[in-house]
Parts: C-alpha cells; sequence; structure tokens
C-alpha cells in the first residue's frame, strides 16, 4: 500500500530541516562569540561536570596560595623581629663586657644601666610583635600580648567555660602550678548528669588530645602539675559537650602557651607557621621580693649578696653588717636578721626556678627597706631574655661586676638562642617557597586542563559555521524551489 506524501507534509519536514540548521548554526555563532565549547549545562552534561570539578580544585589552590602568602608575611615578620632582637642582645652584651675589663668605670654605671632599660622597652615591644591584631609569639593566645615587664609568679587562672555549656554551676580551681612552661587544661563532659554521675576526659593541651574517661565531679578534680578544679551543683545537671579551660603559668615575663598556629596549604595537610616565644625568649626566672622589714635596724647603706648552693642559701657577702644571718629558709621565704639579735629584720619571698648557683642581690639605703635586684639564673636550661636583661640593669646600678659577668655568658647564649629561632623561621619560609612552587605548577596545569574543556576550537568552529551556512543557503533554495512548484509542474 502506496502512502499519499501531501504538501502539508513536505512543508512540515522542509520547515523541520530549516529550524535544525537554523538551531546549529546559532549555536556555532554563540560558541564563536563567547569562544566557550560549553554555554549551558545541556550544551554537554559530561563536559559541563568536568568542568565544575576543576574550577572548584582551581579555587581550592588558589586560597593554599592565598594561605601560603599570608604565612609567610607572618613568618618574615617574626625573622625580623628576632634579627632585631638579636642585634639587641649583642648590643647589650657589649655593655656588660665593657664594665668586666680594665677599663670598667664606676662613674658609668647609671648611665650604662639606663641604657640597658632602653633596651628592656625595646625587646618588648619586638617581642609583642604583631600583625595585624595577632601577636606573633604568643601561641594560640595571639589575641593579648605575650610578654609584661613584671615577672608574674606561678599561678592558675580562673575557670573558662564554653559559651554553649548547660550547666550553671560553679567550678572554682584550687592548688599551685608546678609546670615549668604555661599549659591548657581542658574538661569535657561526655556523659551529662548529676555531679557524681557524669563522666569526663582531661586534656592537658588545651583540647588537642585527651586522657581516659573517668567519671564522678563532685570530689575536687586533679588536672596536672598541681592544679585542681572543683564543681558545686546548680540548677543545670553537667550535660554533654560541656567545656570547661584553666589556664597555668610558669612564673617569669610569659602569658602565652605553647599552642600552634596552622593554615591549609594542602587538601590534607596543615602548616605550622609560627615561632614559639617560649622556646625563642624564655628560660629559667626566679624574683625576690621584700614582703616585710625592720627598717630601724637598717642602719647602713651596703650591697648583700645571697647565693643559693646545694644545702639552701648563704649569705657570701654583707660588708657593713658583720652580725647578719639567715634566721629561717624555706623554698618560698628568707628570714634574715641584719644586727645580730637572732630575730629577723626582714623577710624575703622567692618566686620562681631558683638553680644552685643563682644569687639574689639587694641594696640597703640606711633607715629604708632593701631594694633588691631582678636576677637570672643559671642553669643547663635555656636563658630568659628579659629575665637576663633586668639582672644586667640591676647590676649595673648596684656595680657588682661579677654578676656583670655572669650576664655576659647568658647574653652568648641567647644570641645563639636566638639565631636557632631565627633559623627555624626562615626553615618554614623556605618550606612555603617549595610548597608554593608546586600549587603554581598545579594551578597551570589545572588551567589548562580547564581551557581544553572549556574553550572552544576557533579553526574547527569557522570551517563547521561555513559547513553550516553552505547547509543553511541549501534548505533556503530548496525551501523557495518547493513553494514555487504547483501542479502545472506535474504535467
Amino acid at each position: 500500500m502506496m502512502n499519499r506524501v501531501t504538501e502539508g507534509m513536505k512543508f512540515s519536514l522542509l520547515q523541520e530541516s530549516v529550524n535544525n540548521h537554523q538551531t546549529k548554526l546559532g549555536k556555532v555563532e554563540e560558541q564563536i562569540a563567547t569562544q566557550k565549547a560549553v554555554n549551558r549545562p545541556s550544551d554537554d552534561p559530561v563536559g559541563v561536570k568536568n568542568i565544575l570539578d576543576l574550577r572548584s580544585a582551581k579555587a581550592a589552590v588558589m586560597q593554599y596560595e592565598a594561605s601560603l602568602t599570608s604565612a609567610d608575611l607572618s613568618l618574615s615578620i617574626a625573622e625580623t623581629a628576632l634579627a632585631s632582637l638579636r642585634g639587641l642582645v649583642a648590643e647589650a652584651k657589649t655593655i656588660a663586657a665593657s664594665q668586666c675589663g680594665a677599663g670598667a668605670s664606676p662613674e658609668n654605671t647609671e648611665t650604662l644601666a639606663a641604657s640597658v632599660k632602653i633596651l628592656i622597652d625595646e625587646a618588648l615591644s619586638l617581642m609583642n610583635t604583631r600583625q595585624e591584631d595577632m601577636y606573633l609569639f604568643a601561641g594560640s593566645r595571639s589575641e593579648t600580648p605575650p610578654f609584661s615587664a613584671a615577672y608574674q609568679p606561678a599561678h592558675a587562672g580562673a575557670v573558662q567555660t564554653a559559651a554553649t555549656n548547660v550547666f550553671n554551676g560553679t567550678a572554682t580551681v584550687g592548688g599551685q602550678f608546678s609546670g615549668d612552661r604555661n599549659r591548657t587544661y581542658a574538661l569535657k563532659i561526655i556523659e551529662g548528669g548529676a555531679l557524681a554521675d557524669a563522666a569526663y576526659r582531661i586534656s592537658a593541651d588545651g583540647g588537642q588530645t585527651w586522657g581516659n574517661l573517668q567519671s564522678d565531679l563532685s570530689l575536687p578534680i586533679s588536672l596536672g602539675d598541681g592544679i585542681s578544679m572543683t564543681f558545686s551543683a546548680g540548677t543545670e545537671d553537667a550535660a554533654a559537650g560541656d567545656l570547661f579551660y584553666v589556664d597555668g603559668f610558669a612564673g617569669g615575663y610569659y602569658s602565652g602557651n605553647d599552642g600552634e598556629l596552622t593554615m591549609q596549604v594542602a587538601k590534607s595537610t596543615r602548616f605550622v607557621y609560627n615561632v614559639s616565644g617560649f622556646d625563642a625568649f624564655c628560660g629559667p626566672t626566679a624574683l625576690a621580693t621584700v614582703e616585710a622589714g625592720q627598717e630601724s635596724s637598717l642602719s647602713v647603706d651596703d650591697t648583700v649578696v645571697l647565693t643559693r648552693t646545694s644545702g639552701g642559701w648563704s649569705l657570701t657577702a654583707h660588708p657593713g653588717y658583720p652580725g647578719m644571718a639567715i634566721v629561717s629558709q624555706s623554698a618560698t621565704a628568707l628570714n634574715i636578721d641584719a644586727d645580730g639579735d637572732s630575730v629577723a629584720d626582714f623577710i624575703l619571698s622567692l618566686s620562681g626556678e631558683w638553680t644552685e648557683g643563682s644569687t639574689a642581690t639587694f641594696a640597703i639605703t640606711a633607715g629604708a627597706a632593701p631594694a633588691l635586684g631582678r636576677v637570672s639564673v643559671a642553669g643547663t636550661k635555656k636563658v630568659d631574655l628579659l629575665g637576663t636583661l633586668w639582672a644586667l640593669q640591676d647590676s649595673l646600678k648596684t656595680n657588682n661586676i661579677r654578676l656583670v659577668g655572669e650576664q655576659v655568658e647568658r647574653l652568648e647564649a641567647l644570641e645563639t638562642q636566638l639565631l636557632q629561632s631565627e633559623t627555624l623561621a626562615g626553615a618554614k619560609r623556605e618550606s612555603l617557597k617549595i610548597t608554593g612552587g608546586s600549587h603554581q605548577t598545579m594551578k597551570l596545569q589545572l588551567t589548562n586542563r580547564l581551557d581544553d574543556v572549556e574553550t572552544a576550537d576557533l579553526t574547527r568552529l569557522i570551517l563547521d559555521f561555513q559547513m553550516r551556512q553552505i547547509a543553511m543557503e541549501a534548505s533556503y533554495n530548496m525551501a523557495a524551489k518547493i513553494s514555487q512548484m504547483t501542479i502545472l509542474d506535474y504535467i
């Protein structure tokens, strides 16, 4: 059976052909205009997915590069500060050495002590170096200045709580911090309930790692290093996820911590970009202060030296007070008799880390309480920068040449200590440079791959355009011919 092809069918097929050629020609024209192979998802769904994946990967690499730039800037500022401090320490060493040789001049000690005080102020400024609002040598406590001019005895801060805590009772700190460096303790509730029923874990590094599961908060909780936390019930029981923090501060001038500042520099890599202020500038420190005194017993101007031995403290220099003696002593206090009547005339309070061979020098002015100089503690550990500079200033004020000479050795050790931290900052910057080079190579590869998928081949498109133009013209000519045909053309 034969089907008749009507005029309507012919015109419908013809119109469909023309529309099809117009659509394809329009797509080619759009690709030439945008120079992109894919202009909408419907053009190539698989290609669109590849483009989105490549764009996402490229954006991640660019974010890593921004992080690298920021980290490098922080390290660059820290490196400059460390170099400046090393120069400052060298200047202090020159001052100290000038008073230890044959050319020492007692008349210049006050002037030199004032010069050291200027160096102390400069050192404090450099040790509290900031990048915008972030203190670079403070560890993770980067929002507050890490160093102060005043010595702080070892202590624990008040309990801090998370804003999301459910528990509304009280938590208080007890004990005396005995750690040798600042530390943040955290206590996290794992299973909520009444104090006696709650379970918890303790962290000694601010929450980075956690200890074993423990239970019962109704008794004082030992956090470590002599610190305890005691809970009192409120109207709301402890809930899972509640967090409590306590900062422990070792005696000294540093209030930062060992927290690491990190940035994401690769898909699974975080980079530590800070230099520890504790490692760079801190060492054993100690302080002696006058707690009480009978000024009437102090009738002669004098300089008195106390020395720490393996068996305790001894008086090693007190020419103006031949009868001076230590009546009693403990780890935290010395009771000293000035006039030989076996009754303590003043009490020295001791704090910090005293080691064998440490000295405390104090000046007595007749009729006034003794004035103690700050000390720098010798030992096998690192040297404290501020403690050493303060000790140098005070030993210059009292013209104690022996103590001035001790500071020369410590300042030499400080130069090496600072150079190590400066070298560490430089090594971190070099590592960032290598990582940055890898990212640039990866970004170039992703850009090329993205161009391959996303960018149109103009040479091919122009040829395609010309071919589709010819096909379009043929369709128009065919349409014109058919539209002119009548029944007479078939006779």
